[in-house]
């Protein structure tokens, strides 16, 4: 539709510019090993920093990893308040993220023209490989205009919270997110140690209960309902759901760990 062609065009001349910053930082001669990318329209948390630098060494231990993001997508109140917890994610978030440069230039030569987020959502890029992202977002957007003008912005993103605690991340024991298989062995021991309960059965616990945690076994045609429930995107891209690990989002409600799980 020609209504859509100045919008494509931005996203063609932002993916350029995408490709021209970050060849700049990690491309041959540049000297640098790592980089943080960082928009204009972020405000940062005040562990944002420390965040990345704890996260770097497993970044680089582990081939498994492609990025470490400050960004959770599903990271509004209702869904989003241990902040310390981190988790690794088969989807790409975006919006305050790390990568080495390894990595660019295992890309460079394939990058997109247009809507390079996108790209790295694709599991030809992905080849089976996640990102690190925290439960409580260390980035906000205040971007409402911009490349995308202020799609999704009003209804879901100015409404994921930003971290305001300081907290010691190089102090924090991160072995459980070190690796695919450790993550596994974690995920599977929470899971299992979880109350199997229906959607439903939130409504009915009141908001001075006892923290639990509990799990929600959902398909395909139920996520919707599921997302609606928490307040979460409903869309996916090549199959993977925003925030999610082998089909299980971990979140926090009311103070109860959550688990949704597909097909663990």
């Amino acid at each position: 539709a020609s209504g859509s062609l100045p919008v494509r065009k931005s996203f063609q001349r932002l993916t350029a510019h995408y490709l021209f910053a970050l060849d700049a930082m990690l491309g041959e001669g540049s000297g640098h090993e790592q980089l943080i990318v960082l928009e204009e329209d972020l405000e940062i948390s005040p562990d944002f920093y420390a965040y990345f630098e704890a996260t770097l060494p497993l970044l680089r231990a582990d081939p498994c990893l492609f990025c470490v993001s400050a960004w959770n997508e599903n990271g509004k109140p209702s869904a989003a308040n241990d902040t310390k917890a981190i988790y690794r994610s088969d989807f790409f978030p975006g919006l305050g993220w790390m990568l080495l440069r390894p990595f660019w230039l295992e890309l460079r030569s394939q990058w997109p023209n247009e809507y390079w987020d996108e790209y790295l959502r694709r599991s030809h890029v992905r080849k089976g490989r996640q990102c690190l992202r925290p439960e409580v977002s260390r980035v906000r957007t205040f971007g409402e205009v911009g490349v995308s003008k202020g799609k999704f912005y009003a209804s879901h993103l100015r409404h994921v919270r930003l971290n305001s605690e300081l907290t010691n991340w190089t102090s924090m024991d991160l072995s459980y997110v070190s690796s695919a298989p450790r993550f596994d062995d974690y995920l599977s021991q929470e899971i299992s140690g979880s109350d199997f309960v229906i959607l439903e059965y939130l409504s009915t616990l009141a908001k001075t209960a006892e923290p639990r945690k509990l799990a929600i076994l959902y398909e395909d045609r139920t996520w919707i309902r599921c997302a609606k429930f928490f307040g979460l995107p409903e869309d996916q891209k090549d199959g993977v759901r925003r925030g999610t690990y082998r089909g299980v989002l971990a979140l926090t409600w009311q103070r109860h760990k959550v688990y949704l799980v597909r097909d663990w």
